[in-house]
C-alpha cells in the first residue's frame, strides 16, 4: 500500500485576492513541495493569472470547468451589474434569492475536489494561511488519511447535519448522532467527494439544485458523511489531536492581536491561522502584521 498523493485545493474570487495572497505568502514559506489547485471566478483568471501564474506549484484553473453551463451563466448574471441591481431589489421587496455566493463555492469544492489530480484534498479557504513547516506527512498516519471529526456541540452544528439529513434522505424522525467537520484544515479522499456526487445525483435530478434550496447545507458535513457511510472509514484515520490543536482562529475583530501574539509564542505550532472573512474585518488591516509574523517565523524555523 503506497499513501496517496496530495494537494492543496482553494475556491477564491477577485474580492478575495489579497487575502489569498497571504495564503500564497505563507504556502511559499511553509509548505512549498504540496501542489495548489486554484478555482476562481472564470471572468478573474487573468488577474490571478497576472499575480501568481509564474509562481511554483500552483494551478489556477476557471470554474467553467466544474459547474453546470446553466450554474456558471447563473453565476456570472448575479456577479453582473444586472445581478446586483436585482439582488437589491429582491432584498427590497423581501423575494426569495436562490442564488449564494457562500454556496457555490462549496459546489465547486466538491466538484473539483472529485476531479483533482491528486487522491488526497487539503481544503483551503482563501482567509486561511499557514504558519509553520507542513509538508504530506503531516496530513496522514500511515497511509490513511487524518480525518478530523468531531461530535456536535453548537446549534450550528445541528443545523449543518440537519441540512445534511434533508439533503441525503429529508426523513428527520431518524434518531442519529451528529457529527462537525468544519475544522482547520478540512481533508477529504478525491473518491468520497466522487461518491457524494454519485449518491446525490442518485437521489436528486438536479442535486445543485437542491443544495441551493437546502439552508445550511455545508459541503463539508456531506463528505463526512459520505466518509462514514459511502466509505465506511476505509483509507481514513481519525485524527486525535483536538481540533483547537490545528490552527489559531480569530472569529472576532477583538481576538487578533491576542492571536497573534500565541502563535508567535508558540511559534506557530498549530500549523494554520483562520482570520475568518465574514466578519468584517479588512484585509488591509491585519495583512502586514501578519505577513511580518510569517516572515519572522520563517526565519526562526525555516523549511
Amino acid at each position: 500500500m503506497t499513501r496517496p498523493s496530495l494537494c492543496y485545493l482553494t475556491v477564491s474570487y477577485a474580492a478575495d485576492l489579497e487575502r489569498f495572497a497571504l495564503l500564497r505568502h505563507s504556502l511559499r514559506l511553509f509548505s512549498p513541495d504540496i501542489p495548489h489547485l486554484v478555482y476562481v471566478d472564470s471572468e478573474d483568471v487573468p488577474l490571478f493569472t497576472r499575480r501568481f501564474g509564474d509562481e511554483r506549484g500552483i494551478d489556477i484553473r476557471p470554474t467553467l470547468e466544474v459547474l453546470p453551463p446553466e450554474v456558471e451563466a447563473s453565476r456570472r448574471l448575479w456577479r453582473s451589474w444586472r445581478g446586483r441591481l436585482l439582488d437589491r431589489l429582491c432584498w427590497r421587496l423581501h423575494l426569495h434569492r436562490s442564488y449564494s455566493g457562500w454556496k457555490l463555492q462549496q459546489v465547486v469544492k466538491l466538484e473539483a475536489a472529485r476531479r483533482a489530480p491528486a487522491e488526497a484534498i487539503v481544503f483551503l479557504d482563501s482567509d486561511v494561511f499557514l504558519c509553520a513547516p507542513t509538508n504530506a506527512d503531516v496530513f496522514f498516519a500511515e497511509h490513511c488519511l487524518l480525518l478530523h471529526e468531531s461530535a456536535a456541540v453548537l446549534y450550528e452544528d445541528y443545523a449543518f447535519e440537519t441540512a445534511r439529513q434533508i439533503m441525503i434522505s429529508g426523513n428527520l424522525s431518524c434518531t442519529s448522532v451528529a457529527y462537525k467537520y468544519i475544522h482547520q484544515s478540512p481533508r477529504f479522499l478525491r473518491r468520497t467527494a466522487s461518491d457524494l456526487i454519485e449518491h446525490l445525483g442518485s437521489v436528486h435530478p438536479n442535486w445543485i439544485e437542491k443544495f441551493f434550496d437546502t439552508p445550511m447545507a455545508s459541503e463539508y458535513n456531506l463528505l463526512g458523511w459520505a466518509v462514514r457511510t459511502l466509505n465506511r472509514y476505509e483509507g481514513y484515520h481519525r485524527e486525535t489531536l483536538p481540533a483547537e490543536g490545528w490552527a489559531y482562529e480569530v472569529k472576532r475583530p477583538g481576538d487578533l492581536a491576542g492571536m497573534i501574539a500565541t502563535c508567535r509564542q508558540e511559534q506557530g505550532a498549530r500549523r494554520f491561522f483562520l482570520v475568518q472573512s465574514n466578519m468584517g474585518l479588512e484585509a488591509a488591516n491585519y495583512i502586514p502584521m501578519v505577513t511580518q509574523m510569517l516572515d519572522e517565523l520563517a526565519a526562526y524555523r525555516p523549511f
